[in-house]
């Protein structure tokens, strides 16, 4: 029995390694295509890798390089958004961003984010969340360590050290297991969007009856909230809030 577990096992690890080496191989037929200047291929493989599960920075990066190359500047905005979501603090993609964004129609006031909050998100993207639940269990563990060495320990000083560094441990792998959550929600859970159809009027209610609010266009990163038959409740950067169709934009 153990052996036909570790043959099963075997094969699942040769199938995984397969697929990613497929993956890989894709990928980089859609980096020469990009290369050649064949965007619209590049743009195309890259898609479907990424419409398969295949996600990364470098996948999501180029493609919105490809699709900014394309003139599909919402398109190329969205890719760039998810890549942030990997690597927040990339020069390249901050600037091709940054350069994207000056080609869209609308411009709001964004209300500012507090300082904390924006921290908290930029240090939470620094590692995976699997990486920061992994942290969070190995200084957990370290914790109960330390806290038996407390207990068990007759000499006052390593008392006082252990009890410390346990605390500090403890603290460390609360915030660990917060960062991974917020990670986990940022990448996985984000409520922002781009919106990808030309034009859209936001309405007071989820119906064409509802009066207009204010007209928004491609290009333009929203937050998504609830959803009522085809509609949902969005807030544009300065605040309002109307509905809109939920095929007009694409969740990062």
């Amino acid at each position: 029995m153990r052996r036909v577990i570790l043959i099963i096992l075997a094969m699942v690890f040769a199938l995984g390694t397969a697929s990613g080496n497929d993956n890989r191989e894709r990928y980089m037929e859609g980096v020469e295509h990009y290369k050649g200047g064949r965007f619209t291929e590049a743009a195309e493989i890259w898609m479907e890798l990424y419409n398969s599960g295949y996600d990364n920075f470098e996948l999501l990066y180029n493609a919105g390089n490809a699709w900014f190359k394309l003139d599909e500047i919402p398109l190329a905005i969205l890719f760039y958004e998810r890549a942030s979501l990997r690597k927040p603090g990339d020069e390249d993609l901050n600037y091709n961003l940054a350069i994207a964004r000056t080609l869209i129609k609308d411009r709001f006031e964004t209300i500012p984010q507090f300082f904390f909050i924006r921290w908290f998100n930029l240090v939470s993207l620094r590692m995976t969340s699997d990486a920061w639940a992994l942290l969070s269990l190995i200084t957990f563990i370290s914790t109960l360590v330390l806290a038996l060495g407390f207990l068990f320990t007759a000499r006052y000083n390593i008392k006082i050290i252990t009890f410390w560094v346990a605390l500090a441990m403890f603290l460390a792998s609360s915030s660990s297991l917060a960062l991974s959550y917020r990670s986990r929600t940022l990448v996985y859970n984000n409520s922002d969007a781009i919106i990808t159809a030309p034009v859209i009027t936001g309405r007071s209610t989820p119906s064409e009856s509802g009066m207009s609010l204010f007209v928004i266009h491609e290009g333009l990163k929203v937050k998504t909230g609830e959803e009522i038959g085809g509609w949902c409740e969005i807030r544009l950067p300065d605040g309002n809030k109307g509905w809109v169709p939920v095929d007009t934009f694409e969740r990062i």
